[in-house]
């Protein structure tokens, strides 16, 4: 795993999480390039498991995959089989959902 992916930055946290959820280098390269620009404090990309399986990637469970960012800075990365908790928690977080 490297420190930096494409434009974006990795934080300790995230590369620990990266690991610890089967999140590869080679998923996020598929993944990363279809985020918009983040301008907001911070972002929430959603990825829709219809969205991943036409990028080839192989999903676990049909679960969706969520990267939490702050503009080039990747903060966490994790899957989830219901993020719709997410718009309840995090109400100033600005939202992508690529399906």
């Amino acid at each position: 795993m490297t420190k930096q992916l494409l434009e974006y930055h990795k934080t300790d946290h995230f590369m620990l999480s990266q690991w610890d959820r089967g999140i590869g280098d080679e998923l996020l390269y598929k993944v990363l390039p279809f985020i918009s620009e983040a301008k907001e404090n911070k972002k929430i990309a959603i990825f829709i498991p219809s969205f991943l399986g036409t990028k080839g990637i192989d999903v676990p469970k049909k679960d969706c995959l969520v990267i939490v960012l702050k503009q080039k800075l990747l903060k966490t990365a994790f899957w989830c089989d219901h993020p719709n908790y997410l718009f309840l928690k995090e109400k100033d977080a600005a939202f992508q959902i690529l399906y």
